[in-house]
């Protein structure tokens, strides 16, 4: 019986599916190789053998060369043509990618595309001035500084830069903690922390008391920077904005020692000194009338919300107590003896009926109302 001949045409057919078939078995096995060296059995899986810096717009031929200069088994063209092959050679992503022990030039392809980089965190501190930031920022090795050290012409950049329309950005900087890809650059981040403290602003600002006497989001951002660097216990804030807003609803000064601090600059040796007091300055406010011209400090969303929403009473003083709070008074008598118990260790104590913690009563319950309410009930029960 004869054979019949396979046609020549399914014979080319059949050598091309095995030829493709050993391509792909072979393009596969490439693929799964490993791009970074194991050192040994013992050797931590997870351990970063190299960090791999990706700038922005490198191309997937910039990828390659960066590999191949890194000491990889790979060249530029040969990385570029695998990521084109896998269809991702758009996607990859800058970064700092972390490369493990068997990493294959597969993984390393899926991970630039995920963008799977490296991250870090910085820790922005309440309180904190815009120098401190910058300090922070300038000191971590996977921030990439590419605003000036020096703060007041980084300060001209940022501002530029986010279009604030400000002439400073003390106080525009949200304090938190902030997770970035390793090799973001310091405007990156702080970009972040100025768009979160403008929305934070304007959200306590839609919530606040509408009896508070502040004009603008900004002189709520200003006294926000005051009470941020007067105390950092949590139920002191609104007593301490209801001394302050007491004070300029009366026309006294605000006698803040952190705002005279602040425009002594480098001046201030760490001790404040009476003469200090009389030094004329925007920021001193044992001189001027008023709010000082920008915030002092960068204040959390706690001290921001109190400074719209101030406790209601009439204090007018507070002192520190020494364990972190402080003790309000409403007369200068009754401060004057809590100053000497508290910081100078002499005389009685102050009594304790005129401090926190009391009842909050609305705003409109204050002296001058509350007198007027008992007159006026007095005047009824005489009726009757």
């Amino acid at each position: 019986m004869q054979i019949p001949q396979i046609p020549r045409l399914f014979r080319v057919i059949s050598g091309l599916m095995v030829a493709l078939a050993l391509l792909a078995g072979s393009v596969a096995w490439w693929l799964g190789q490993s791009l970074v060296p194991v050192a040994g059995p013992n050797q931590d899986p997870n351990t970063i053998a190299l960090e791999l810096v990706v700038p922005k717009g490198s191309s997937a031929q910039a990828v390659g060369l960066l590999l191949e200069d890194a000491g990889l088994p790979i060249g530029s063209t040969a990385f570029a043509w695998t990521a084109r092959l896998l269809g991702q050679h758009r996607s990859l992503q800058a970064g700092v990618y972390g490369l493990t022990p068997g990493l294959s030039l597969h993984d390393l392809i899926d991970k630039m595309a995920r963008g799977d980089a490296l991250q870090d965190t910085v820790t922005f501190v309440e309180g904190w001035r815009f120098s401190d930031i910058l300090a922070a920022l300038h000191r971590h090795s996977g921030v990439t500084a590419s605003l000036p050290s020096d703060p007041a012409k980084a300060q001209a950049a940022l501002i530029q830069a986010v279009g604030l329309e400000s002439t400073s950005i003390e106080g525009w900087l949200f304090p938190d903690t902030y997770l970035f890809m390793r090799g973001s650059s310091d405007l990156e981040i702080l970009t972040r922390a100025v768009r979160l403290q403008q929305a934070v602003l304007s959200q306590a600002w839609d919530a606040r008391n509408p009896h508070v006497s502040l004009q603008t989001p900004y002189q709520a951002l200003i006294l926000a920077s005051i009470i941020e660097r007067e105390t950092q216990a949590e139920f002191d804030r609104s007593y301490v904005s209801a001394v302050f807003h007491r004070r300029l609803a009366e026309g006294m000064r605000l006698e803040s020692d952190p705002t005279v601090i602040y425009g002594l600059g480098g001046r201030f040796d760490g001790n404040l000194r009476k003469r200090d007091l009389r030094h004329p300055s925007a920021y001193n406010t044992y001189v001027i009338k008023g709010l000082p011209p920008t915030p002092i400090a960068n204040p959390g969303r706690a001290a921001i919300v109190a400074a719209m929403t101030p406790a209601a009473g009439s204090w007018r003083y507070f002192v520190a107590m020494g364990d972190g709070r402080s003790y309000f008074s409403h007369s200068l008598r009754q401060h004057n003896q809590a100053v000497r118990f508290f910081q100078l260790k002499k005389g009685p104590e102050p009594t304790r009926l005129d401090n926190g913690p009391v009842a909050l009563a609305p705003p409109e319950e204050d002296r001058p109302v509350a007198k007027m309410r008992q007159a006026r009930r007095a005047q009824k029960t005489v009726r009757r």
